[in-house]
């Protein structure tokens, strides 16, 4: 993906404020090597100001206006001291030792392989352009994003606050992020090494022919059990258990694939792109822009009606997996 220099601005979904008032917010979190997490918090501070406070050798925050930025290594065998159990097995308690010596080494032995993760707090949608700030400093300080190792299937993910609670509008959403999802994998050039792996594995073809069709029905339940029938994990482009899960936790909990990893949030997770801060030209502008995209036709039921109806009829007459009609369909009204 490139901007030839330019840095685009941030568009405005159809729908900007909440059912309160509230302008929505999104929250954003960042994949990369290189910074280690001390720099990465520095960082953050001087573009957003606040307090850096640090957690443990593997989580740091930093305190702001807006909310707390985490800046952590992604690896639950760090965050949680899971290599404390061993240590325990043979007689040293970690309480009682030191054991920074330890935590370490195990931080520069997992930075080539583990991200360094930065997560935003929830921002106002009209105050975004600070984080193609950071993401220049990030660049400036020589982070490695998705593309610099075969290694590396680093991902920048979104979390778009909800305008609203009503199954209606967010089944109209899944339908658009179905309908567009060619488009935008093309438009986010995702990295073949994030391709082969399970973290963004595609909607089911099953699952797309159920929800386009034009009577399906605007229900919070029917819309989660089918959901959670075709797509009990968290791996998909657009992971919807986090607002399943806000909507009715105990019914997506007693389905879904471990369980414990599912936060409820009434967020939509948009886990397509790829973090490439080490590429002069990747923007986050870009990236919310192509979101974006899909809150446009989830609000316009005219075109999103036309386009379901020309996605079933394609389907039916491809030949998957070895030809699918419906990309070159789309592209006559990414045209239009």
């Amino acid at each position: 993906m490139t901007t030839n220099g330019r840095s685009p601005r941030f568009s405005q979904p159809p729908v900007m404020r909440t059912k309160d008032g509230r302008v929505r917010r999104a929250g954003f979190e960042f994949e990369y090597a290189g910074p280690d997490i001390k720099t990465s918090a520095r960082i953050v501070g001087d573009v957003f100001g606040g307090e850096h406070i640090v957690l443990s050798t593997f989580a740091h925050i930093v305190r702001t206006d807006l909310g707390d930025f985490s800046v952590e290594i992604d690896a639950s065998l760090l965050k949680d001291k899971k290599y404390e159990k061993p240590l325990r097995a043979v007689g040293i308690d970690p309480e009682k030792t030191n054991t920074e010596w330890l935590e370490i080494a195990l931080l520069d032995t997992f930075s080539t392989l583990v991200p360094i993760e930065i997560g935003t707090p929830p921002i106002p949608i009209d105050q975004l352009e600070k984080l193609d700030e950071l993401r220049q400093r990030l660049h400036e300080a020589r982070a490695k994003g998705t593309r610099a190792s075969i290694l590396y299937a680093f991902g920048f993910h979104i979390n778009p606050e909800l305008p609203t609670e009503d199954p209606a509008v967010i089944r109209d959403f899944i339908r658009a992020f179905l309908l567009l999802y060619p488009w935008m994998k093309d438009r986010a050039e995702v990295d073949l090494t994030r391709r082969v792996s399970p973290y963004i594995n595609s909607f089911p073809d099953e699952y797309a022919r159920l929800i386009l069709q034009p009577n399906y029905p605007a229900s919070r339940d029917r819309l989660i059990d089918d959901y959670l029938e075709h797509n009990p994990t968290r791996n998909r482009p657009l992971d919807m258990l986090p607002v399943l899960s806000h909507l009715d936790r105990d019914r997506v909990m007693q389905r879904v694939e471990d369980p414990h990893l599912v936060k409820p949030r009434p967020a939509f997770h948009y886990r397509l792109p790829n973090c490439m801060l080490d590429e002069p030209d990747w923007r986050v502008a870009q990236e919310w822009n192509t979101w974006v995209a899909v809150e446009r036709l989830a609000y316009d039921p005219q075109r999103l009606a036309e386009m379901s109806r020309d996605y079933l009829h394609a389907d039916r007459t491809s030949f998957k997996p070895f030809l699918d009609k419906w990309p070159a369909m789309l592209e006559s009204y990414i045209e239009s």
